[in-house]
């Protein structure tokens, strides 16, 4: 025998058991067009054991995104959020939250990512689970094991029936909750405001359904919380990416000369960063930039790709962002430079923006609430005789499913451990004046988490 079949052999077994019990789940004609028969009775039990013994197959190692310390952290505070909430546990179906439990990489087939498949966490007082498809060969599972700190991993079974087309059944759910002793229990989903519930409408009220005795509410003050009070290290992480991101805007006047076509300039800054940044940042050199001059009517508004424009004096030049992350935290730092001596106007509405700016960022403190940030930027803008703003938020917290918009009918109480932005925007055939900045509340008030917007609008000589 050769010596690869040998040492091979379990595995090919239970590749051939796999396939069996794929023929023997086969629902059969009758949930084909034109069938007859009954269809066979799926038994995912059987089914979703198939595959488990790759969780714990020999691998190389892999870096998990945070170390374990950090993830009993978050446990932690969303267990303590519950009790309060009142919820036997806690239950993601999104990628946008499910990977601040995870990581940002597995499992990669979250519903709203791949909406075919779907993954679901659910974190109970004494026990976190990830339930999840482990594909056709079982090989996410092994790379989810080496990636992850989630304690208990398990299979979601690719079976259904027909006219379902996603691949799984919501039928197997209902015994999943029934051995974690949840079938007759209060259930938080992602169901509120900021919430993006990662299985379709129909599903969960099917599984409403399916779940008589067990309440399946609306969790959604519990995740928002989480995803808007900080742990220590995703704050190092964002003023690392915070860093490099402001870096890069103070490139822009190196690399940036009248006469070079957007195509090259960006390529000047791609270049720069990689001979800068290493290992956990990354860098997207296209989108968010805005290029204005009322003189040669050629403005580039807000686009996300590289063109062949060229560069010429009169020409204000905005980023939205940085293009920066660190380790999956983004740098939303925006700026504007101006080529040659820009006029009076364009210096008075930078030196506008720059005071809503800073007015803004006084107004961050512990107990302050969202709309007294806007307020503060109003002020400003009544007091230089601008129209009042009717629609638009001006300034958000690092995610949106934390719910944080800086904006006037949002009366969200900021506390310490939130990221909150104040960026004042207007928009004038001149320029688009956006001036972000990151502050993180703290006990005493407000710190910055980078270096700040400068007062003067920097401008690019000839």
């Amino acid at each position: 025998m050769p010596a690869w079949r040998g040492r091979d052999a379990p595995l090919l077994r239970r590749a051939g058991e796999d396939r069996d019990a794929a023929r023997c789940a086969d629902p059969g004609p009758a949930a084909r067009p034109g069938g007859r028969r009954r269809p066979a009775v799926i038994d995912y039990r059987r089914l979703a054991a198939l595959h488990e013994h790759w969780l714990d197959h020999p691998g190389y190692a892999l870096e998990p995104d945070f170390p374990r310390e950090e993830y009993e952290l978050r446990l932690a505070r969303a267990r303590e959020r519950m009790a309060a909430a009142r919820l036997d546990a806690l239950v993601i179906t999104s990628g946008a939250v499910g990977q601040w439990f995870t990581s940002a990489l597995e499992p990669h087939e979250w519903h709203d990512r791949c909406p075919a498949r779907t993954a679901w966490f659910i974190l109970t007082p004494d026990g976190d689970h990830l339930y999840m498809t482990p594909t056709t060969a079982g090989e996410h599972f092994n790379t989810t094991r080496r990636t992850t700190w989630v304690t208990h991993i398990r299979a979601i079974v690719e079976r259904t029936t027909w006219p379902r087309h996603e691949i799984w059944d919501l039928a197997q759910m209902p015994a999943l909750f029934a051995d974690l002793g949840l079938d007759r229990s209060r259930l938080g989903f992602e169901l509120g405001d900021c919430m993006t519930l990662g299985l379709s409408v129909s599903d969960f009220l099917r599984l409403r359904e399916l779940m008589p005795d067990a309440q399946l509410v609306d969790g959604s003050d519990v995740i928002r919380w989480l995803m808007s009070v900080h742990t220590p290290l995703e704050i190092e992480r964002l003023r690392r990416a915070c860093e490099a991101g402001v870096w890069m805007h103070a490139q822009v006047p190196r690399l940036l000369r009248v006469g070079l076509t957007e195509r090259e300039f960006l390529a000047r800054m791609a270049a720069a960063f990689r001979e800068r940044w290493g290992e956990g940042y990354s860098y997207r050199e296209t989108g968010g930039w805005d290029v204005r001059n009322p003189g040669r009517g050629d403005a580039n508004f807000f686009h996300a790709v590289a063109t062949d424009r060229v560069f010429q004096l009169g020409d204000l030049l905005f980023r939205a962002s940085s293009g920066v992350t660190y380790r999956g935290y983004y740098a939303d730092n925006d700026r504007l430079w101006h080529l040659g001596p820009p006029p009076d106007v364009v210096r008075e509405w930078y030196r506008v923006t720059w005071e809503c700016n800073r007015a803004m960022a006084e107004a961050i403190r512990p107990g302050h609430r969202c709309s007294d940030v806007y307020a503060a930027c109003a002020r400003v803008e009544r007091r230089h005789g601008f129209p009042r703003r009717e629609v638009g938020r001006i300034g958000h917290g690092l995610r949106n499913t934390g719910g944080l918009s800086v904006h006037p009918d949002n009366h969200t109480v900021l506390e310490p451990g939130m990221v909150i932005s104040v960026e004042p925007m207007f928009a004038a055939v001149h320029g688009f004046y956006d001036l972000e900045d990151q502050y993180l509340v703290t006990e005493m008030g407000r710190e910055a988490l980078h270096e700040l917007a400068p007062e003067e609008l920097p401008v690019i000589a000839a």
